[in-house]
C-alpha cells in the first residue's frame, strides 16, 4: 500500500471514529415563507443527492460536514413549497450506512410532500466507506427520469475522494437522456479545491446549474433565496391577478380526523365551484391549503393536512373545475389563525383555504 493510500485509509478510519461519537440533532430552523402567489414552479421534479461517505465525518468549525449537509437539506425540505413537484432523496457512500449499496433511494419519486420526505431523511442516520458520486448521481437521475418538464438535480457532497472520470462519463449519460431539460445544482460541504473543476463542470450543463458553499445557505432568507432560484419562477408580470381568499371550516367539511368530504362540506364547495365555472377563463389559478390544529405529531398533522386539501381539489375537478389550474398544499400546523390552547382556537385552525386567481382586465 502506497503512503497516499495509506493516508487516506486513515484518514476514513478516523473520520469513522469520530462520527461513531456523535448523535445529529437538527439545528433549530424557522424557515422564510415564500409567497407562492408569485411564483410557479421552474421544474416539474427534483431530486437531492447527498455524501454519505467517510470524508463526510471530518468535522467543520462546530461539527460534521455530515451534520451539516442534514441541516442544508433539512432546512431546504421545511423552505420548499407545497407545489405539485415529483421528488426523491437519494444517498451515497459504502456500507452499512447505505444498506451495503454505492446508492440507495431514501424517498421516492413520489409528489413532493414535506414530512414524507423529512422521514426519508431521517433514514440516513451515518456516513461511510468510499464516495461512489457516480452511482449516486446515476441513481438520482433515474429515480425522476420520467416525463417532459425541467428536473433539478441538487447534489450535495464535500468533493472528496471522488472518480472525477466516473462523474463525468455519469453526467455525459445524463445529459444524453435528459437533453436540455436537466439543470445540475451543487451544494458544498468544507473544503474541496482540488475539485473545484469537478463543481464547475457540473453545475454549467445546459447553462441552467449553479454552485454555493453550505455556509452561504445558513439563514432562513439565504435559503429562500436560493429554494426560489432552483425551484421557482416569477408569475408573468404582465398577468394582473387578484385572489380571493375561501375559508371552510374543516369541521363543516370532514368528519373528526377524516379527510373524506361529508355532504354537508360537498354542499359548500358546490356553491364555490359553480360560482368559480360561471366565470369562466376569468379564473387561472386556484390555490387549495390545508391546516390543521396542534393536536397530535407534526409529521400526522402535515399528511392530514394535505390529504383534505386533496379531498377538495378531487371534488372540485369532479364537478368541472379544470384541474390544471388548481394547486394543492398542506402546512398541518403551521400558520395558525387562533390560539392552539383552547378548543375554540383550534376548532378555527382546523380549516381548508381556497385561493382563487381572478385575470384582472387591463
Amino acid at each position: 500500500m502506497g503512503i497516499r493510500s495509506r493516508s487516506a485509509l486513515q484518514s476514513i478510519i478516523l473520520a469513522a471514529f469520530l462520527a461513531g461519537c456523535a448523535t445529529y440533532s437538527p439545528k433549530p430552523f424557522t424557515p422564510a415563507r415564500i409567497d407562492t402567489s408569485a411564483y410557479g414552479a421552474k421544474v416539474s421534479a427534483f431530486v437531492v443527492v447527498m455524501d454519505a461517505s467517510a470524508s463526510m465525518n471530518f468535522y467543520g468549525s462546530d461539527q460534521s460536514r455530515f451534520f451539516t449537509a442534514k441541516d442544508v437539506v433539512n432546512d431546504m425540505n421545511q423552505t420548499i413549497p407545497g407545489l405539485s413537484y415529483k421528488s426523491a432523496l437519494v444517498a451515497f457512500g459504502t456500507g452499512s450506512c447505505v444498506d451495503h449499496e454505492d446508492a440507495i433511494v431514501l424517498y421516492g419519486p413520489a409528489t413532493y410532500r414535506r414530512a414524507d420526505f423529512a422521514n426519508g431523511l431521517a433514514k440516513l442516520d451515518c456516513a461511510g466507506g468510499r464516495t461512489p458520486m457516480s452511482e449516486g448521481l446515476d441513481l438520482g437521475g433515474e429515480t425522476v427520469k420520467t416525463g417532459s418538464g425541467k428536473v433539478a438535480l441538487i447534489l450535495v457532497s464535500d468533493f472528496s475522494e471522488i472518480d472525477a472520470g466516473a462523474v463525468s462519463e455519469t453526467v455525459d449519460k445524463l445529459k444524453t437522456e435528459y437533453g436540455d431539460r436537466l439543470c445540475i445544482h451543487t451544494i458544498k460541504v468544507g473544503p474541496a479545491p482540488q475539485t473545484n473543476d469537478v463543481i464547475a463542470s457540473l453545475a454549467s450543463v445546459n447553462n441552467c446549474g449553479s454552485s454555493v458553499d453550505a455556509g452561504s445557505l445558513a439563514s432562513a432568507d439565504a435559503m429562500a433565496s436560493y429554494v426560489t432560484d432552483v425551484l421557482l419562477t416569477p408569475v408573468a408580470a404582465t398577468t394582473a391577478v387578484k385572489y380571493e381568499k375561501n375559508t371552510m371550516s374543516a369541521s363543516a367539511l370532514f368528519d373528526h380526523d377524516k379527510a373524506v368530504l361529508k355532504d354537508k362540506g360537498k354542499a359548500a364547495l358546490h356553491a364555490l365551484d359553480e360560482s368559480i365555472k360561471a366565470r369562466g377563463a376569468k379564473v387561472v389559478d386556484i390555490r387549495v391549503i390545508g391546516y390543521t390544529d396542534s393536536d397530535g405529531t407534526e409529521a400526522y398533522n402535515m399528511r392530514l393536512s394535505i390529504r383534505r386539501a386533496e379531498a377538495v381539489r378531487d371534488y372540485m375537478v369532479s364537478e368541472g373545475v379544470a384541474p390544471s389550474i388548481i394547486k394543492v398544499s398542506g402546512e398541518g400546523e403551521a400558520n395558525p389563525i387562533a390560539s392552539n390552547d383552547t378548543s375554540e382556537g383550534r376548532a378555527q385552525n382546523r380549516r381548508v383555504d381556497i385561493h382563487v386567481g381572478v385575470k384582472q382586465p387591463g
